[in-house]
């Protein structure tokens, strides 16, 4: 797993951690902070298709880890690839309306209930990745209990979500989520709006077994 993998590597996982949080510093001073205003009521129909990529540190319960990701999301599928920082994949998790699925570094598929259950089985921590299309694109959950914070972040489904924009446009820069045990930190390198309406519907992950 991805979790004990890191801790065997302190001294790139130290220097990986730092410059992640230098960048993320740096970027402060450019983007925007969201408001209570800037979320919106949204559902699945509502969130664009994009095309991205950046950095993932998770700290869970004290215990830091650190990987880089690519991650696609066409509506009806999302796939998102976890790496080392030294570029080696971790895993693929993809979603469809078939349900999840992923593959691990030595080629084993895995499946699962939900994606927070696979991704617990594959990397050792939980992504809230049900909803978090949604979440880094400023919506909240329309049909689920929802608050918003004063400080301008969201609180739902167990978790509170700030959001960091690019100037000039809705597009998220940095996504900071907690709970009672993770707090995890996306910080988004490449984020290109797309159009996908010519896209499979189904993972590839998902065709290439059939």
């Amino acid at each position: 797993m991805i979790y004990s993998y890191l801790r065997k590597k302190n001294l790139y996982l130290a220097a990986a951690i730092t410059s992640l949080a230098l960048s993320a510093c740096g970027s402060l001073i450019p983007d925007r902070i969201t408001s209570a205003s800037d979320w919106q009521a949204g559902n699945e129909n509502d969130v664009s298709g994009f095309d991205s990529s950046g950095r993932l540190a998770i700290r869970d319960q004290g215990k830091g880890s650190y990987a880089n990701f690519s991650w696609q999301n066409t509506g009806s599928v999302q796939t998102i690839e976890v790496k080392t920082p030294l570029g080696n994949s971790v895993g693929v998790l993809c979603t469809d309306s078939s349900g999840v699925i992923a593959e691990d570094s030595k080629g084993q598929v895995i499946t699962a209930a939900s994606i927070e259950e696979l991704s617990q089985r594959m990397l050792g921590f939980v992504l809230p990745f049900d909803h978090l299309n949604q979440w880094v694109q400023g919506y909240w959950i329309a049909d689920e209990p929802y608050q918003l914070l004063p400080d301008g972040k969201l609180k739902q489904s167990g978790w509170i979500i700030q959001r960091q924009q690019q100037n000039g446009s809705r597009n998220p820069r940095i996504v900071l989520l907690n709970n009672a045990r993770f707090d995890i930190r996306l910080v988004f390198d490449e984020y290109t709006d797309t159009d996908d309406s010519a896209k499979s519907a189904q993972c590839e992950l998902r065709q290439r077994l059939s």
